[in-house]
C-alpha cells in the first residue's frame, strides 16, 4: 500500500463561538489538539486541564478561539438618576486605552439604551485583566470578577465587591448575538469559526488576513514517518479521484507520475528522520501540496471582507474554493453577502 495519499479539500463550519464555559474550553481543546495531531487524546473531561496547560505555557494564541460577551446594564432596581450607563462604559472605554482594538463594545441604538455589550477571546480578556491590574485600574476589579462567575476554571475571584456600581451582567449567547448582528450588523460580537483542510500553499494565503486568529496542524512536531504523507487532491488529479474509494483510479500516465514524485519526497523524508534528524528539519522536503487542517476565526466583518476578495477570478482555485463555502455557510443563517464573483 502507498505511503502516499491525495485528498479532497474540506470545509466545516464550527458555527458561532460558544459562550459557555464547557462548549467553549472544548473547542479550544479540538484546536489546539488538531495543531499535534493528538486528537486521540481528548476525552469527556480533558478540556479544562489542556486550556489551562496552554494559559500556563503562555501558548495563547490558541485560546483566541473563543468568544466571552458580558451584557452590562443597570439592575431593576437602580434608580435612573444614580446610574449612567454612558458613564460606565465611557470608564471602561479609557481604562482599557490601546487595548480596545481587543474587544468590541456594542451599546444598542435608541432613545433609552438599558445597557451595552463587550466581547474578546479568552486571550484578550487575560491579557486586558494584566493591563489593568499593573495600572491599578478600579474597573478591572470589576471585569474580574464577572469573567470569574461565569468563567471560573480560567480566571481568579478578586474578591472585590461592586457595590459601587448597580450593575447587573451576564453573558450574552450565540442566539442573541446572532440576532443583534442582522439587525446591527455594526456590532460585529460573533465569533465564527471554521475548520479547513486543504494544502499549506493554501493556508499561507489564509494567514494573510491578519484580523483572523489561526491554529494550523504543524510541521515541526508531527511525525510523517509511520503516518504516511496526505497531499491535497491537485486540480489535474480531480477527474481520477473515487471519492467513495478515497484513491486515485485510473491507468493515467498523469496518476502514475504524480504518485512516483509524491513517494519519491516522502522517502526523502522518512530518510532523513531514519537517520536521525529532527521531524522539524526533515520537513524541509516536504511539498507545498502537504495536507494541513487549520481553525480559522473571526467576526462578521472580517469575513466578509475574505469572500468579497477571494471568490474571485482572479484568486487561487482553491481558495476560492473555500471562499465559497463559507459563503453557503453564512448564507444558511441568513447573512447575505453581495455577489461580486465574476
Amino acid at each position: 500500500m502507498s505511503a502516499v495519499r491525495f485528498v479532497p479539500m474540506e470545509v466545516t463550519p464550527q458555527g458561532a463561538a460558544p459562550c459557555g464555559e464547557s462548549d467553549l474550553l472544548r473547542l479550544v481543546e479540538l484546536a489546539g489538539r488538531t495543531a499535534y495531531k493528538s486528537e486521540d487524546r481528548i476525552t469527556e473531561s480533558s478540556a479544562r486541564a489542556f486550556v489551562l496547560m496552554l494559559k500556563k505555557h503562555e501558548h495563547l494564541s490558541v485560546l483566541e478561539h473563543s468568544n466571552i460577551v458580558l451584557k452590562i446594564g443597570k439592575t431593576g432596581t437602580s434608580p435612573v438618576h444614580e446610574f449612567d450607563l454612558e458613564a460606565v462604559s465611557t470608564a471602561i472605554v479609557k481604562a482599557l486605552g490601546p487595548r480596545n482594538g481587543f474587544h468590541r463594545l456594542f451599546q444598542t441604538p435608541g432613545p433609552t439604551p438599558d445597557g451595552f455589550a463587550m466581547s474578546g477571546n479568552l486571550r484578550s480578556w487575560i491579557e486586558t485583566l494584566r493591563s489593568l491590574d499593573l495600572q491599578k485600574i478600579s474597573c478591572r476589579a470589576f471585569l474580574a470578577r464577572h469573567l470569574h462567575r461565569f468563567f471560573p476554571s480560567l480566571f481568579e475571584d478578586p474578591v472585590v465587591s461592586d457595590a459601587e456600581w448597580p450593575i447587573e451582567v451576564s453573558l450574552m449567547s450565540e442566539a442573541e448575538q446572532l440576532e443583534l448582528l442582522r439587525k446591527y450588523p455594526e456590532s460585529d460580537l460573533p465569533l465564527f469559526v471554521f475548520k479547513i483542510v486543504c494544502d499549506r500553499g493554501i493556508t499561507h494565503e489564509l494567514v494573510r488576513h491578519r484580523v483572523f486568529s489561526f491554529t494550523q496542524e504543524s510541521t515541526r512536531y508531527v511525525n510523517y514517518k509511520n503516518r504516511g504523507m496526505i497531499l491535497i487532491l491537485p486540480e489535474e488529479l480531480q477527474p481520477f479521484h473515487d471519492a467513495q474509494g478515497e484513491r486515485l483510479t485510473g491507468e493515467s500516465p498523469t496518476v502514475a507520475e504524480w504518485h512516483r514524485r509524491a513517494e519519491a519526497l516522502f522517502e526523502w523524508y522518512r530518510g532523513d528522520v531514519e537517520r536521525g534528524l529532527k521531524p522539524e528539519i526533515a520537513r524541509d522536503i516536504l511539498p507545498n501540496l502537504l495536507k494541513s487542517e487549520i481553525f480559522v476565526s473571526g467576526r462578521w466583518s472580517g469575513w466578509e471582507h475574505f469572500i468579497r476578495l477571494r471568490d474571485s477570478r482572479h484568486a487561487h482555485p482553491r481558495i476560492r474554493f473555500i471562499a465559497r463555502e463559507v459563503r453557503k455557510y453564512f448564507e444558511s443563517i441568513d447573512l447575505k453577502i453581495e455577489d461580486t464573483r465574476d
